[in-house]
């Protein structure tokens, strides 16, 4: 049976959107009587970031607020929504470098707006916006602006680690393959510094955090977000596009270095090893030859295996947070791990 999502986070879903949409109907308003119509873009891209997802992020930053003794949950909301946004941008512009058209069961941007040249650039541009509201939202926290100071410092750094991470993920397709720790260490910069330690650290410095809190907070998001990144890569590649919303094997047609593809070079058979490295990155390759060897080699399991670990080490650090986080974060990695989209 697929996990179903925690509690906090359909509740943070319900509060979130009416904000986001409000957030983005301003937005469009204000650059209505511009002398080119930017109405069709900004529609676009509304209903992109309100088509859906998670929320997770942006229900973790309120977690983080909460985990540091914040009293007043409404500050966190808007910073919230400014991490929901940040993902936006990354996903837009991930999207157009991995040539997706699908995203959350409809159409990227870039393919939205007719998949050519001009609609990719107008694509960069409008989650390039997505990334400057992500700022205003984060310095404009009703909190001390020392508080709001450190956020934000520490934005641009998870910033920087995200796009280290996505640039050697997108060179690492002409590289010599990943080993194991290799892609681990990628996927750290690229996806867990911001999915689950970002949201995490920037609430818990608006509510004025310890650094005891601060540091319990990255040991359950460190290994939690390498896990997420585990289990995507398994839904991307055997999930089905019903439920997860985008095409799978992308990663596989894409020549990406997953876990899943590192661990079956090690373990696949020479004959089954040739086939995956040749089929990698190849748009007419045989995609179910290529799950079948992934399930054949083993790696299916070891990288199954090897999230739950990460799960399990991320769990070691909830002792040290208050008992009502401990426990909706406890239930999150379960859900990491065993979700089905």
């Amino acid at each position: 049976m697929a996990a179903t999502p925690p509690a906090f986070l359909l509740d943070y879903a319900r509060r979130c959107e009416p904000r986001l949409r409000n957030f983005l109907d301003a937005k469009a308003a204000s650059v209505a009587d511009l002398p080119v119509d930017l109405k069709p873009a900004f529609a676009q891209l509304r209903d992109y970031a309100v088509r859906g997802g998670k929320r997770l992020r942006g229900a973790l930053v309120e977690q983080g607020f909460k985990a540091a003794g914040g009293a007043d949950a409404a500050a966190a909301l808007d910073p919230s929504i400014g991490v929901e946004l940040l993902h936006a941008y990354l996903l837009i512009h991930d999207d157009f470098m991995d040539r997706d058209d699908v995203r959350r069961g409809g159409p990227t941007i870039h393919a939205a707006l007719g998949g050519d040249h001009l609609a990719g650039s107008v694509a960069i541009l409008l989650g390039s916006l997505c990334q400057a509201w992500a700022w205003e939202l984060v310095l404009a926290a009703p909190v001390e602006p020392e508080k709001a100071l450190k956020a934000a410092q520490l934005l641009a750094a998870s910033l920087q680690d995200v796009t280290v991470g996505q640039t050697l993920d997108v060179l690492a397709t002409k590289a010599p393959p990943l080993d194991p720790k290799g892609v681990l260490e990628v996927q750290r910069l690229k996806t867990g510094s911001y999915t689950f330690e970002l949201p995490l650290r920037l609430g818990a410095l608006l509510a004025g955090s310890s650094p005891e809190v601060l540091d319990a907070l990255s040991r359950y998001a460190r290994p939690l977000g390498q896990a997420f990144q585990i289990a995507d890569d398994l839904l991307g590649t055997f999930g089905s596009p019903e439920v997860t919303g985008k095409p799978n094997a992308s990663d596989l047609r894409e020549g990406k270095r997953t876990l899943l593809v590192a661990r079956a070079l090690e373990t696949a058979t020479a004959a089954d090893a040739e086939k995956l490295r040749d089929g990698l990155g190849r748009k007419d390759a045989d995609l179910e030859e290529l799950r079948a060897i992934l399930r054949r080699s083993g790696s299916v399991e070891s990288a199954g295996d090897e999230a739950r670990r990460l799960r399990d080490e991320s769990l070691k650090a909830l002792d040290e947070l208050p008992p009502a986080v401990a426990q909706s974060l406890r239930e999150l990695a379960a859900y990491t791990v065993d979700r089905s989209a």
